[in-house]
């Protein structure tokens, strides 16, 4: 349900939707986006029908354009320091796309049409995929829509260029797809940082305090998973709770240490099954 290509031509206004929301901490499926939005094959999807889809889920889409590229550019970027993932239309008017940050002159877009979905792109490169050219009038056009939630969002990810590319490594391909897992699971187990008064560790100084006892445990109770194919696991949950600013608090350390490792157990057992012991 989360970064991977769209099967067809006519889905990419509900992947962008899914994205942006994704953002957010939403988790919702392409097909119940698109059928929210009248998605059809034979005319895809358009601004309206994302409207009607953002509101079902408590956000609202406001539409900013320029026909200045700079202008545009300015605005956009300006969305993104408020905090709102934005939904572009490319290619003239052919296609959505989702931008979620801009830093040192990068922005982290991901498009559902690529077989990388998440790419960081250079202002130049964006402008010109962005532009919308007129060829009878002549005019420019550069539309797009950030998503702006009616509700108290509780944390937002945060995409740097670097966590993008990692994101998109072969090697991490199952945290990619399998991310609205990795984060709902995490939201259960740890806080978000503005909820907490009480004294925090980070999920990093949880995994620097308890990683290898849980790692030792699991594989050697199981007996089939690896130490490093467990820490990979780990390492990508630390990933997830960093983008997201996820912390446990200190008080709660021992009941996420039990959390985590069943967890890994469920990993275990479900990748390679077992026996019952009793």
């Amino acid at each position: 349900m989360s970064f991977y290509p769209q099967p067809n031509k006519y889905q990419c206004g509900p992947f962008a939707l899914k994205y942006a929301l994704v953002m957010l901490g939403i988790f919702k499926k392409e097909d119940e986006i698109g059928i929210i939005a009248g998605s059809t094959w034979w005319s895809g999807t358009d601004e309206i029908g994302l409207a009607r889809a953002a509101r079902r889920f408590k956000c609202k889409l406001k539409h900013f354009q320029a026909s200045d590229p700079d202008e545009a550019k300015k605005t956009l970027i300006q969305e993104l320091k408020d905090g709102y993932p934005c939904i572009l239309s490319v290619k003239n008017w052919e296609h959505w796309c989702t931008v979620v940050s801009y830093q040192k002159g990068q922005f982290v877009v991901i498009d559902s049409e690529q077989d990388k979905v998440i790419s960081v792109q250079s202002e130049r490169q964006l402008l010109r995929l962005w532009r919308y050219y007129d060829k009878e009038s002549k005019e420019k056009s550069y539309d797009g829509y950030a998503l702006v939630p009616k509700f108290n969002v509780q944390t937002r990810a945060r995409f740097t260029p670097e966590k993008a590319k990692f994101v998109m490594y072969d090697k991490n391909e199952d945290l990619a797809k399998k991310w609205d897992i990795y984060t709902n699971d995490l939201m259960q187990v740890c806080l978000t940082r503005k909820k907490q008064r009480n004294k925090i560790i980070t999920f990093s100084q949880f995994l620097h305090r308890n990683e290898n006892n849980l790692i030792h445990r699991v594989a050697n109770w199981h007996g089939e998973p690896s130490y490093s194919e467990l820490k990979k696991v780990l390492l990508n949950m630390k990933f997830v709770a960093e983008l997201y600013d996820l912390v446990i608090p200190e008080n709660n350390e021992k009941r996420a240490a039990i959390d985590i490792a069943a967890l890994l157990m469920m990993y275990a057992c479900g990748k390679y099954g077992m026996y019952p012991i009793y």
